[in-house]
């Protein structure tokens, strides 16, 4: 274990629907007390666009790759205020799944994101040009603590929405 310490995401599932609600609980695992601005945990979702173009350049085929990521959902819901943290403390947390989560698409706001209309225009080009795109989207929980003047401690699980 390097740094301050760790964090821990158990969770008692990590397959949910629209309208579930997540629940588990961000456990510290920590060297030593440490002072911090806060605790919180995060349900993140991030739109990956992939293409890949190909043609003839003279007498080889030549193929490139892009990618772009673009967050498409951003709740943070904070467990805990400024405070010394120690080891060993759990803490219990709950995040409902919106209805209408699986609509939040690139180029639409959703929990304050600002997205623009960079997909569209990628999707028409890569039309005229011949490029295959490859779309996913991911979701993930994130807990942090938030150490002031030092590296952040944080903690990414995977989930899926569907």
């Amino acid at each position: 274990m390097f740094g301050k310490g760790k964090i821990e995401i158990a969770l008692q599932r990590s397959s949910f629907a629209p309208g579930d609600t997540i629940s588990g609980n961000v456990i510290l695992k920590m060297k030593k007390p440490v002072t911090a601005r806060n605790l919180s945990i995060s349900l993140i979702g991030e739109h990956k666009t992939r293409r890949v173009s190909g043609g003839m350049m003279g007498n080889r085929n030549h193929r490139s790759t892009s990618t772009h990521t673009m967050r498409i959902y951003d709740f943070k819901h904070e467990l805990d205020g400024e405070k010394e943290y120690s080891e060993g403390r759990e803490y219990a947390f709950e995040i409902k799944v919106p209805e209408d989560i699986l609509s939040a698409k690139p180029g639409m706001p959703q929990a304050g994101g600002m997205l623009g209309q960079g997909l569209k225009i990628a999707q028409s080009a890569a039309a005229m040009t011949g490029a295959i795109p490859f779309q996913q989207t991911r979701w993930y929980l994130l807990a942090k603590l938030d150490i002031p003047r030092g590296l952040d401690v944080r903690k990414r699980a995977d989930v899926i929405i569907g």
